[in-house]
């Protein structure tokens, strides 16, 4: 892929983004796009690439504080000829807006050969590009079905739901912000929990505070803190002398039923196994006995 300047945002693009910011609705990433040949003079006021020659399909988004990271899916699969990667554009519009923009534009620093598929789909990679976008607005993708496919990094942080918003690499970032994920050196996203914080932008590997987003460690995490209720539990009550089924249930102690995670008070001292809570016991709601 050519090497490119930076992306500078179209007035049309600018109004887009003043209309998200006025509440009109999310702004819709609907394709990139290459061209080769290029506008020059004011490109903020370039609607259009000058040659449009293969249309890109947006993968995915991220809002890195006010930076909008597009993953785009590049393919010489429908390339018939040949071109001269010279510019390269995004297209946007409001959700329920019928027609797209052109949001960003930029030209190519140094040229490449895009190739065609003579010899059948011989290109295929995926780009992220980095664009300006207000860290205040909710963006999204329109993808055309059945024109793109998915990497293992694209589904971690699309198709598993997390309810939490991706914002990108630890490595290379000064601060983190409060229950957002991040991807580590090691290819998996991290919740934070530990708030607004500063961070080491040296360090891509994830310290104590920021957790994996996996099945596992959930279901770990939450026997974990089963455990520690009853710990908590055992501490408030003073005592815990053991679980049903119970040989010989004693007055006054209490006793662990494991079936429904509850506590029970023993009312009447048995001379026999119990295996299960009876009239004798006391479900313990409210810490009154002595």
């Amino acid at each position: 892929m050519a090497d490119f300047n930076s992306h500078i945002i179209t007035n049309a693009g600018r109004n887009l983004l003043a209309r998200a910011l006025a509440g009109e609705g999310k702004v819709i990433f609907t394709k990139a796009a290459f061209g080769d040949q290029k506008h020059s003079g004011n490109l903020r006021e370039v609607t259009e690439l000058k040659n449009k020659k293969l249309d890109l399909n947006v993968m995915n988004i991220r809002n890195d504080n006010g930076t909008a990271i597009l993953t785009v899916q590049i393919s010489n699969e429908n390339v018939e000829q040949s071109f001269q990667t010279e510019e390269f554009g995004v297209y946007a519009k409001i959700e329920g807006d019928i027609t797209e923009i052109l949001y960003s534009y930029t030209t190519a620093v140094s040229a490449d050969t895009f190739p065609n598929n003579r010899l059948g789909k011989t290109y295929e990679s995926i780009q992220d590009i980095y664009m300006a976008i207000s860290s205040d607005i909710e963006a999204e993708i329109y993808v055309r079905d059945g024109v793109i496919y998915l990497t293992r990094d694209i589904a971690n942080q699309v198709y598993t739901e997390t309810g939490l918003t991706a914002v990108g690499t630890l490595k290379g970032r000064n601060n983190l912000e409060a229950d957002k994920q991040y991807l580590a050196d090691n290819g998996h996203w991290y919740k934070n929990i530990g708030g607004n914080r500063t961070w080491e932008a040296t360090s891509g590997t994830p310290d104590e505070q920021l957790i994996p987003i996996t099945w596992k460690y959930l279901y770990e995490s939450l026997n974990n803190k089963e455990n520690q209720l009853i710990q908590n539990l055992n501490g408030i009550l003073g005592q815990n002398n053991g679980e049903f089924p119970v040989e010989q249930a004693v007055a006054r102690n209490v006793y662990y039923f494991p079936r429904n995670q509850k506590y029970y008070y023993c009312l009447k001292s048995q001379t026999s196994r119990v295996s299960v809570p009876n009239a004798d016991f006391e479900g313990i709601i409210y810490l009154s006995k002595s």
